[in-house]
């Protein structure tokens, strides 16, 4: 299964100590392809090589792949949960359970180390002293929310860098049109207090953690206060705020549990697609309902499938119910529990069983709606993958298509691209890019002949899947070289060209094209491979292009980065006038100092002598 690596393998395992940690699997190509946790490393990692059988095709195929491991020790299991996850996040292991694109997933960020911190919709989060919530699955949610919290507490939407005594230390003394139409309470000119303004962010946050009832309080006892000072437009104000918020929170679904704080989680499983619902209650109230698509749990069961939800979310999320609801324990029950600080539950009888049947019920009518519009694509895109095989008379059907193209200009920065598509549709991650090496001048059949032989020298690694079909974009020139690199290799796949000029496909060792109708799905197949080749090769090559005109003579000077640079040409307008500057020239200008300006002349002088 793994005999080349067997003896390394052994080696390594009598190193491995018995402490809690996290193991990280990798493939011949080094690359990390499961990532885990253990109480005991030793026993752990000894176990997926010392199994004949495993209870699950997956695990088995993992093994099959594992070349090496690495492995890192923790103080405890719990430090160990915590890396696990942002192992998972950073490396994306193909074998690990993950909410899909989770790093695309939304947030609601309050930077608070800001002296006036505006509300905004982040995909990255970082140690930086901010509030984060979320993740959300839907933008437009986020962005109506935010509006609605400017719009409530008139918090600022500029960027604006303000200081903290803006009236002392800022030169700003105009306010902004949000400001004229009462929309902003204006702190760049200090028409509000760093202190009050802080308060009112505060009670952005107790209202993004769904403590509605908090906030209102609190605006009440600012209404009164004003009211009884005979501040009556200040308590005006207060009042307004407090009739948006109850009439926002009137909205929400009220439910029966005395104002509790809940999160409700279910998850339906058919096949290879999955789906967690997340209800968070607060306050007795229903204030939303997240879905996410979970990748990697065929073969799982759903104890694990929870356990990998449960960390991904909660483990940067701050706005933890103190209990959540679950459809079954959890993998790591009481370690969780302790880790995250809350109480999972499962409900067998009641309201709260109910509510977990109702996330679970959701859950399953997104896997629907997930399966139906994956089947209307699937059906578009295999049909023309059914009728490509029928039209050019194929034994098999072409699903993996590999299609290259060439691109030049007057033998000039010579590259070529190769795209891949699955079913019909294009699989970015087995895209590849070449500079062409041993091809010189004009020659775009020896430069396909070139890239198709690198191309198929590595169709043995892991990462690259192997074509059913290539595709050439070009008419028998090209297609002719591409068979001779083709005979280099015991490969099976099928080879054929589009020529531009009539949409003509040929096939190799065939005369005569093969003429295909224009309104046909696979021609329309043929030609979104051959234009996504293209657009491919021509931005790669035009990037090549921009970055050999940007390059200069100021490149690689030791001190000289591109701001620099740019500093340089654009006092002294060209590197010749640079050239012929003197030392204390250079010098008078910004972070350019006498050593550095000395260094710059030294050896633009160096490369002129070349």
């Amino acid at each position: 299964m793994f005999s080349k690596f067997k003896e390394k393998i052994k080696e390594k395992l009598k190193l491995v100590p018995h402490s809690p940690g996290v193991y990280l699997m990798k493939n011949s190509g080094r690359k990390i392809i499961y990532v885990g946790k253990a109480k005991d490393l030793k026993k752990r990692v000894s176990s997926y090589f010392s199994k004949l059988k495993f209870d699950y095709p997956k695990t088995e195929v993992l093994v099959s792949k594992i070349c090496e491991f690495d492995y890192i020790v923790t103080k405890n299991e719990f430090e160990a949960l915590a890396l696990e996850d942002n192992l998972i996040k950073k490396y994306r292991p193909r074998f690990n359970i993950a909410l899909k694109d989770d790093k695309k997933y939304p947030y609601i960020k309050v930077p608070l180390n800001q002296n006036f911190p505006r509300i905004t919709i982040t995909r990255k989060i970082y140690k930086d002293g901010a509030k984060y919530f979320g993740p959300f699955t839907e933008a437009a949610t986020i962005r109506y929310s935010i509006k609605l919290l400017e719009k409530i507490f008139k918090l600022r939407t500029c960027n604006k860098k303000i200081p903290r005594n803006p009236e002392k230390e800022s030169d700003t003394n105009r306010a902004c049109l949000n400001f004229q139409i009462n929309k902003c309470d204006a702190p760049c000119i200090g028409n509000i207090s760093y202190e009050e303004y802080r308060k009112k962010i505060n009670q952005v946050i107790l209202f993004l953690k769904g403590k509605i009832s908090i906030v209102t309080k609190e605006l009440e006892e600012e209404m009164q206060k004003a009211s009884s000072a005979q501040k009556f437009e200040e308590a005006a104000k207060y009042r307004d705020q407090i009739m948006r918020i109850k009439k926002l929170s009137s909205r929400q679904i009220v439910n029966k549990y005395n104002y509790e704080d809940l999160d409700v989680i279910g998850i339906a499983r058919e096949e290879d697609i999955c789906c967690a619902v997340l209800f968070k209650i607060r306050e007795g109230k229903l204030i939303r309902k997240e879905h996410y698509f979970l990748e990697n749990t065929e073969d799982e069961n759903f104890s694990a499938i929870l356990n990998r939800f449960l960390v991904h979310y909660y483990n940067t999320q701050e706005n933890k119910a103190p209990k959540i609801l679950l459809q079954t324990i959890a993998e790591d029950n009481e370690l969780l529990e302790e880790w995250l600080k809350v109480k999972l539950f499962v409900p067998k009888i009641g309201d709260k069983q109910k509510l977990v049947a109702m996330a679970r019920k959701n859950a399953f009518l997104y896997m629907e709606e997930k399966k139906l519009a994956h089947l209307k694509a699937t059906h578009r895109t295999v049909f023309s993958v059914q009728e490509l095989k029928d039209k050019l008379h194929l034994t098999k059907l072409p699903r993996k298509i590999a299609a290259f193209d060439v691109s030049n200009l007057y033998g000039l920065e010579s590259v070529a691209s190769m795209v891949f598509f699955y079913n019909g549709k294009p699989k970015k991650s087995q895209y590849r890019r070449f500079k062409i090496k041993t091809v010189e001048g004009i020659n775009d059949f020896l430069m396909m002949e070139e890239v198709v032989t690198r191309y198929l020298s590595h169709l043995e690694d892991d990462s690259f899947e192997k074509p059913d079909l290539i595709l050439i974009d070009g008419g028998k020139g090209q297609l002719s070289n591409a068979k001779k690199a083709l005979n280099k290799y015991p490969y099976d796949i099928y080879l054929f060209s589009l020529a531009k000029r009539l949409e003509e496909v040929f096939e190799s060792g065939k005369k005569e094209p093969i003429i295909i109708p224009k309104t046909s799905q696979a021609l329309k197949l043929l030609q979104r491979l051959r234009d996504e080749a293209h657009r491919f090769a021509i931005t790669y090559h035009k990037k090549l292009r921009d970055r050999k005109t940007t390059a200069s003579e100021l490149d690689n000077i030791p001190g000289i980065g591109e701001k620099r640079k740019f500093e340089l040409l654009k006092h002294f307008t060209s590197v010749q006038k640079i050239k012929s500057s003197t030392v204390e020239e250079l010098s008078s200008l910004p972070k350019i100092s006498k050593n550095l300006a000395n260094a710059i002349l030294e050896n633009l002088k160096k490369k002129s002598n070349k």
